[in-house]
């Protein structure tokens, strides 16, 4: 619930699959206070002229690793507490704060980046968002002056995205103790942390059954029995420190476990839900960057005379990258004002966030490297290194392929609910008791339906330069609450194992979501009398050149969950596997 006159908050995203938007949820779209921007500039300034300083991110890359000095010179700024309440030594920043200052740190060094944010919005979230009093009072002033560091384990050699089949166990012994055995692979901050979050499976009694279920431990790392395998030798973000952890009887007391016993499997996916943002925010951060240097080659690099920068398909590039920071950067900010304002299960926004801003960061750097041309592809220049930095993101916290999944099906999940209590409404036995009842619940679906193909407008408080762009929303949103009801209809419990239609309703959502961000956003610019014409005519153009590339992908992803192309792809698939590989060669065929 929000503080201001408890008002509900709802997901938006969770909204669109049933064809709906709360208009008070869009508009205006969230607004930094005077106290916000100057809190903000404070920061920024801050680690830019530490960066300037202390960050050589060739260096960094070079050595693999971040020196003592410059994480101390980042602990000291206050980078290693900004969501930690100022109660025990943190900057208490709240979510739109934390991701602009995150974003800033992750377009100067993406081994930094992820030092930090493995630290703070992974490492020890679970201790902030479920720790008790006195396990907060002992660990993190630590934490968040950076006297210690954290991290988080819960991968494992055979359990990636599927977190649930993790092996690591944590059995109680006759003193009230837990005995943790067990490895964590590709642990961030792994050898370098004091402090993690560890993920185990303990053993509860239910129905007179044993069942295993998560629990949360907090290990530190002088305990006897943790130690860690060799630091990787990453493609990327080298400077950060990835490892394996082992676990060898551990001994754990009980007063170190976070949260209940048996409830770390949603302690651990609400930690990944804020991760995501960070990773969200943070991709702003690096195309910021990338953009920057794209221009200035762009201006300065002359072909046939002319600077390239005045080639139209240079120029495509530049403005691709460009809109898809301000459109990146609304579906960021729209999600944390929404959080701060009090929605409570952001999991699809976060999802959103990350799916949708890591895939502009890698096509981004894809164009400023061509950009940069031959430039680029030598270690003389940035590119292949950020190239190489930012690839992880797609992979990080949930790969995109298990986030679209888990979007897909999650806003599944209420229309498929409401239609199975429709079909209950109409089974014949229900009509036979209150054929009334049935008929008006049948006539409702019907109505909400038809009005769907109709088309109602939804935005009505979208500024009337973007009316046009309101109305194409609107209709792709009732062509989205469509299809996804159909989907249900058509596939009913075969949609866990669709991937292909369940990626097709995760991208038409994702463009959904980016789209009416964008107008909120966009509405508000041109509402603001003290932004200057040529400001808004900047953003009123990225506006429309994002609405029309989004109204492309849904219509192309639209098209396809309705066609017979995606039962071609399986095919294809399963004739490469048989010849384990493509399997042709011009001289045979």
């Amino acid at each position: 619930m929000s503080t201001e006159a408890n008002k509900e908050i709802h997901s938006i995203v969770k909204g669109m699959f049933f064809g709906e938007i709360h208009e008070d949820d869009v508009f205006p779209f969230p607004k930094l206070s005077d106290a916000q921007v100057e809190m903000a500039k404070e920061m920024i300034n801050a680690v830019e002229r530490f960066a300037q300083e202390s960050i050589d991110s060739v260096k960094l890359d070079r050595e693999a690793k971040i020196s003592p000095e410059t994480l101390a010179g980042l602990a000291g700024l206050g980078l290693c507490g900004l969501g930690v309440p100022e109660e025990f030594g943190g900057l208490g920043l709240d979510y739109t704060l934390y991701a602009r200052v995150f974003s800033e740190i992750a377009g100067i060094d993406g081994a930094v980046a992820t030092t930090l944010g493995a630290h703070q919005s992974i490492g020890y979230k679970a201790l902030i968002n479920e720790g008790n009093e006195e396990q907060k009072k002992k660990w993190l002033p630590k934490l968040a002056s950076g006297e210690v560091f954290a991290a988080f384990c819960l991968t494992e050699p055979g359990s990636g995205s599927d977190a649930y089949s993790i092996k690591t166990k944590a059995v109680k012994d006759a003193d009230g103790n837990y005995i943790i055995n067990g490895q964590k692979l590709w642990i961030t901050n792994g050898g370098m942390a004091g402090f993690y979050s560890v993920f185990a499976k303990t053993e509860h009694e239910d129905n007179g059954k044993k069942v295993e279920k998560i629990t949360c431990f907090i290990v530190e790392k002088d305990m006897p029995g943790v130690s860690f395998g060799e630091k990787e030798d990453k493609m990327g973000i080298r400077a950060s420190e990835t490892r394996a952890v082992y676990f060898d009887n551990v001994k754990v007391p009980a007063s170190n476990i976070i949260g209940e016993l048996g409830k770390g499997f949603k302690i651990a996916m609400n930690v990944l839900n804020t991760g995501r943002l960070s990773l969200g925010s943070g991709s702003v951060g690096g195309m910021k960057m990338i953009l920057k240097l794209a221009v200035a080659q762009a201006k300065t690099r002359k072909q046939f005379d002319d600077f390239i920068i005045n080639y139209g398909l240079i120029q495509e590039k530049i403005s691709s990258i460009a809109c898809a920071i301000y459109a990146a950067e609304s579906v960021v900010y729209m999600s944390t004002g929404k959080m701060n304002q009090g929605l409570e299960d952001f999991s699809m926004e976060s999802a959103v966030c990350k799916v949708y801003c890591s895939e502009k960061l890698w096509d981004s750097i894809d164009k400023a490297m061509q950009i940069a041309a031959g430039n680029g592809y030598m270690r003389e220049y940035p590119y292949e290194r950020i190239m190489r930095d930012v690839r992880i993101n797609l992979i990080f916290e949930g790969t995109n392929e298990i986030l679209r999944i888990f979007l897909a099906l999650s806003g599944i999940k209420g229309p498929s609910d409401q239609l199975k209590e429709l079909g209950k409404a109409a089974d014949v036995s229900k009509v036979l008791q209150d054929p009334i009842k049935s008929v008006g619940v049948l006539a409702d679906f019907a109505k909400k339906r038809v009005g769907k193909m109709i088309g109602t407008k939804t935005l009505t408080k979208v500024h009337p330069d973007l009316f046009g762009h309101a109305d194409h929303f609107t209709r792709m949103l009732n062509d989205f609450s469509i299809a996804v009801e159909n989907t249900i209809f058509k596939l009913g419990k075969n949609i866990i194992g669709n991937e292909l239609a369940q990626m097709r309703i995760a991208n038409m959502a994702m463009e959904l979501y980016a789209m009416v961000c964008v107008l909120s956003r966009t509405t508000s610019i041109l509402e603001n009398p003290s932004i200057s014409a040529s400001d808004k005519k900047y953003v009123t153009t990225m506006t429309e050149v994002i609405c029309r590339d989004s109204r492309q992908k849904f219509t192309k992803n639209h098209k396809r969950l309705g066609e017979t192309y995606d039962t071609l792809i399986p095919e294809v698939s399963k004739a490469v596997a048989e010849r384990d590989g493509y399997g042709l060669d011009i001289i045979n065929f």
